[in-house]
């Protein structure tokens, strides 16, 4: 079993395949969710998922409370960014250095 999941749009995803990465597409944030649900079930280690189907960031440490795996991180899909993952990134920064190092 592959241990990288890829979360997201069909053509945003259906790249990764060939890699060898699972792949889960979805069409909502709710899809997204239970999709989400699902590579926390199987023990994948890491979880992209795209900024557009993405949930907020709550709920998705809600679903991954009191475990390490898998490691989830935002990407953008094919079209384009819309500066959540970075966004996401500075708030955690600035809880672990005090300031907005970034």
């Amino acid at each position: 079993m592959p241990e990288i999941a890829m979360i997201g749009d069909k053509d945003s995803i259906l790249g990764f395949k060939s890699l060898g990465v699972a792949i889960f597409p979805v069409s909502t944030t709710e899809e997204c969710i239970t999709a989400l649900k699902e590579v926390i079930k199987q023990d994948y280690k890491v979880a992209f998922i795209t900024e557009q189907m993405a949930p907020e960031p709550n709920e998705i440490a809600e679903l991954l409370s009191g475990r390490t795996f898998p490691v989830v991180t935002m990407i953008p899909s094919n079209r384009g960014s819309t500066g959540m993952a970075m966004q996401r990134l500075q708030t955690l920064v600035r809880k672990a250095a005090g300031a907005d190092i970034l």
